[in-house]
């Protein structure tokens, strides 16, 4: 992907419960630490807390979001890591929780772009905004809300990531037990596939008996509008312990040997 650019809109894809929040997670982390933008964010899955605390995990190099972790900390030290990444005047986090009308959701996040001049933008998921719309037919739904944030990053410039569930894979195995992901296999509409600048899917077989190979996630990439490629593009290991995820340098799962899981 050469990287990631403003005025872009990247759409991120997985099966239930494959690590798509911990990924937006990291990314999230490494936007704020690694750059000076604003960044914003629309949980639409949990409050708002609960997504502070999964990006103040990322910091602590540990699951602070487990109440037995957590316990191991004094409020002084909770505080320290919030502040450094749950910075204010630079880090947004919607309080959506009871919010239900598009409209309304789409006005705080114009505003969080243009108002809060947040230059990078993570909503997680789609399909949430899907179940805020009064229009019954999923697809329409979905075109509708693809043209609305493909017309908000032209507009604004803004670098947009967005989450998006996949449809129920055929035959006997499901996305849950690493079957390949396709852009056919993204729910509701094409809309979804054709307004993107980039598909990103994570693929991992969370039913595999060797543990290392069941929280190794591989990235493929779907759709790169920036330089045409695509395919399988590194994979990453997710540590049990610290709750985080690392890039597998050389494809080899023989040569991680730094990770207890």
């Amino acid at each position: 992907l050469y990287g990631m650019r403003k005025s872009e809109l990247v759409t991120i894809s997985g099966g239930t419960g494959l690590g798509k929040s911990s990924f937006t997670r990291e990314l999230s982390h490494y936007l704020i630490k690694n750059t000076e933008d604003n960044v914003g964010i629309i949980a639409l899955e949990e409050n708002w807390l609960k997504t502070a605390d999964g990006i103040v995990s990322i910091e602590a190099n540990d699951r602070l979001y487990l109440a037995e972790k957590r316990e191991k900390y004094t409020d002084e030290e909770l505080s320290a890591l919030f502040d450094r990444v749950i910075q204010e005047g630079r880090v947004y986090i919607h309080s959506h929780l009871g919010v239900t009308n598009i409209d309304d959701i789409f006005s705080k996040l114009r505003y969080m772009i243009i108002g809060c001049q947040c230059e990078w933008v993570i909503i997680d998921h789609l399909h949430m905004l899907v179940n805020c719309l009064t229009e019954s037919d999923e697809r329409r739904g979905i075109d509708q809300l693809m043209n609305r944030l493909r017309s908000l990053v032209e507009e604004t410039g803004v670098g947009m990531f967005l989450v998006a569930h996949l449809r129920r894979a055929s035959g006997d195995r499901g996305h849950e037990q690493g079957v390949t992901v396709s852009l056919s296999h993204l729910k509701g509409s094409q809309g979804i596939s054709q307004l993107s600048d980039s598909v990103i899917a994570l693929e991992r077989n969370q039913q595999e008996q060797d543990e290392r190979l069941a929280n190794t996630t591989t990235i493929r990439i779907l759709k790169n509008r920036y330089t045409g490629d695509t395919g399988p593009a590194g994979s990453l290991l997710y540590n049990k312990t610290t709750g985080r995820l690392s890039e597998i340098k050389d494809n080899s799962l023989d040569s991680v040997n730094d990770f207890t899981v």
